[in-house]
Order: structure tokens, then sequence, then C-alpha cells
């Protein structure tokens, strides 16, 4: 036994040394391939659910590193906010923590994009930006070179026009100059990325390609559908279409890669922005009143859903792949989208200057299992700050505390015996309810007002 218990440290130390590959260094910092979905849920992908058909996604998830505590926002805007700054959306005040047409931080803001830029990047956004809706708020202002999509956000999949009756419904553009197009929203992202990425360049590129799909209002084509008949229920049939029709995106983009022989020093990453959408509705181009929206997406069998701080709502399907670099694996360690600036600055080769303030920490040691104790670090959420709704939690460790409403209970979880946060412990744990309330005033007291 006591060989045993000697040999299982070392065995667990070379298989985690095995997952970062040994690769002569590439001669330039690596392409960056960041795709993001919008409103998947945990239970929105093959490789979570045997019933959907998404193969490129789960080729590229058991190639990689899947991160199955890869937390987001609880909502679009704060989270595409996290991921470009490495800072929690409400410490730019209460405006981003919910989606919002405004401009979410000001211009000179450090950002993923200019970072990278700094470093030599050929920086290219395709898609939804939704952090400024106007031309003067968009990416071009914050670090891209290139700038295709909407500036603001769900867009009708034909139309291309955001919420109807807005002064944001025309919204697609080509570097902020708006334009009108023919084609499913998804189909038109993808070529525009593909094209980009196939251009002749003697730099490495940051595209960053935050989708549409699977926002709601979905329209596809039947052959989408067809490929998802043994589905009974017609809306979640018509989700699992539009979940179909963009894995085939996200295979064209890595096809694109392939060709101009740069995947082996090519670092992609997806990401889903929210968990899956509940069940209700808003005006607009989008679905009627009686159109039951819980039907399309699954977050099972974590609870709650979009714009709630419960794990279904802000934990979702993520995962790393860099071919050649970077085997295949699991990582199990929390980790958030205010992480990526952080994380993606030093390996694009910059230094990160010891003036400038993130709440993201540096993960890759965690995705590549040179690191498999992290500290008991904090995440903090808040959605719908200020309002009557206001939703807060704080994870530390194991423990989660959360108030879902401004007039709700607090209530407490330990995710490690319960990640599906079905067994409240406030009351048996008042000691801990104030300790992790301190805390969390801590962070509060961090944000802008």
């Amino acid at each position: 036994m006591n060989q045993i218990q000697i040999k299982i440290p070392v065995l667990l130390a070379i298989l985690a040394s095995l997952l970062f590959v040994s690769a002569p260094a590439p001669a330039q910092p690596p392409n960056i391939l960041f795709i993001v979905s919008d409103d998947q849920g945990w239970n929105d992908i093959g490789y979570h659910n045997d019933n959907l058909r998404t193969p490129n996604l789960d080729q590229l998830a058991e190639t990689g590193v899947r991160l199955e505590h890869h937390y987001v926002q609880p909502q679009c805007t704060p989270t595409r906010v996290a991921l470009m700054t490495g800072r929690y959306p409400s410490r730019f005040g209460p405006h981003c923590t919910t989606a919002s047409n405004d401009q979410s931080y000001p211009i000179g803001t450090p950002t993923l994009a200019s970072l990278l830029k700094s470093s030599g990047y050929d920086t290219g956004l395709f898609g939804k930006w939704h952090m400024g809706s106007k031309p003067e708020w968009g990416p071009n202002h914050y670090g891209f070179d290139f700038s295709y999509g909407s500036l603001a956000g769900a867009v009708g999949m034909y139309d291309h026009r955001y919420r109807l009756n807005t002064p944001y419904a025309q919204t697609w553009h080509r570097n902020h100059e708006f334009i009108e197009e023919v084609g499913h929203a998804t189909d038109l992202v993808t070529q525009e990325a593909v094209a980009w990425i196939e251009k002749d360049r003697d730099k490495p590129f940051f595209a960053y390609v935050p989708f549409h799909s699977v926002h709601t209002p979905l329209v596809e084509e039947l052959k989408w559908i067809a490929m998802n008949n043994h589905i009974d229920h017609p809306d979640r049939r018509l989700y699992a279409a539009a979940l179909s029709h963009l894995d085939w995106a996200v295979g064209q983009l890595v096809e694109a890669v392939d060709r101009i022989g740069q995947r082996e020093n090519t670092l992609i990453i997806f990401t889903s922005d929210n968990g899956g959408m509940a069940d209700h509705y808003r005006g607009g181009n989008y679905p009627p009143p009686d159109t039951p929206l819980n039907k399309f997406a699954s977050n099972d069998p974590l609870k709650g859903w979009k714009g709630q701080v419960y794990e279904g709502g802000m934990r979702v399907p993520a995962w790393v792949n860099w071919k050649g670099r970077l085997g295949s694996g699991l990582c199990d360690s929390p980790m958030h989208a205010v992480d990526w600036l952080p994380t993606l600055a030093p390996i694009s080769g910059y230094e990160i200057d010891d003036g400038m303030s993130f709440d993201g920490i540096d993960v890759w040691p965690l995705i590549t299992g040179e690191d498999d104790n992290p500290s008991e670090r904090i995440l903090y959420w808040v959605w719908g700050k200020g309002r009557d709704t206001e939703r807060v939690a704080l994870r530390k460790g194991p423990w989660k505390l959360l108030r879902d409403g401004a007039e709700g209970e607090w209530e407490l979880y330990n995710l490690d015996s319960d990640p599906n946060e079905l067994m409240d412990l406030a009351k048996k744990r008042p000691d801990l309810i104030q300790s992790l309330k301190f805390t969390l005033e801590e962070e509060i007291s961090k944000d802008a007002s």
C-alpha cells in the first residue's frame, strides 16, 4: 500500500506534464483564433449531450483541453467586457452589468485587441460587438484593425437588423460603415473571417469571432434541420439545427487555418457568452410572447438560466486547442472570462506593466497542467446592478454565495459536493455567510458607481 501511495502522485505529475507537448518554440508568437457562441447552454454541445450533432466542436475539444469550470457573466455585454478588458464589467459602472447599447468603457482602455496589436498582431473582429452600438464606439476604436458584423446585439439572421423600432436597428457594418448584404448571418461572418484569415501577412493574427448564433431569432435552412430530425420537439430541433450550422462554421475557420499552413502555430479558444436562455422574450424582431424559449436551450443538469447567477447562467462549454503544442486533457480549475487578457497577452509577447490592473489572472499553467493546485481565488458577479432584480454571487474555493434579486434571500452552496446547487446551506452555516458577505462587500467597493 505504501508503494502505491508513493507512485500515484508521481504518475499524476507525469501525466500532467504530458499535457503540454514538447515541441520547438514557434518562429513567431502564435496566431489566436477566439470563437464565442451566443446563448449556448452547458448541455448544448455534443460532448455534454450525445443527442446533438457538433462534430467539429467535439473533435477540437477532445484533442484539446476542455475547461469544465469556465465561467462568464450571465449576459452578453458583460461577458464581452470581461473578455476584452480583463476586468469585471461592474468596474466600469452599472450600465455594463446587463446587455446595453451604451459605450461600455472609455476609448483608451487597454483591451485584449489593443495589447495584441501593440505586440505586432493583425487584429480582426467578425460578428457581434455589443459594447457600444454607435460607430463612434465601435471595435476599431479599441484595438481592432478590421471589423465586420453587428455593432449592436443579436440580429435577424437574414435581415441583419437589431431590435426594430430602435435607433440601433441598422447595425450591420464593415469597419463602422453600415452595409446591406444578402445571406444568413452565420454564413456571412464565416465567409468574412475566412477571407481575412487567408490574407497574405507577415505578422501573427488575432481573429475574434463572436457569432450571433445560437441567440434568437433562429432561422435555419432545411439541410440543418434535417440533420436533427431525431429530435422530436420542433423548437429544440430548430435550436439543434442552429448548433449544427455553428459547428460547421467553426470547422470552416479551422480549415482556413489549415490551408495557410498555420494550424500548429494557431491557438484556438472557444466559449459561450452565457448560459442558455430562459422562458422570456423581447420585442422587435425577436420571437412572439408565446414562444417557449426554454424549449430551445438546455443547461442541464446545472441550475438556472441566462441572466441568473446560478451555475446554469454562467458556467458554459469552453475549450482550448493548440495542435502540436497542447495535448488533450481536462481542466477542472475555476476560471473566468476576465482571465483571457492576462493569459493571452504574455503568450503574444506583451509584457504587462505593473501599473495595469486586472481582475483576471494568467491561467495558462492551469490549462497546461503545470499547476494543478490553484489557490482559493475569488470570483465575483453582479447582474443588473442597482435594479430591483440585481443579482450577485461570489465564489471562493468550493463555496458560492449568491442572492437572486435585490430582495432575495442569501443562498450558500458547496460546489464540490453540490455542483447543481440543490442544497442551500445558508441556514446551516451563518458564520460562512457573514465571512463571504464581507469578501463580497470588498469586491463591490471596487466597482464604479
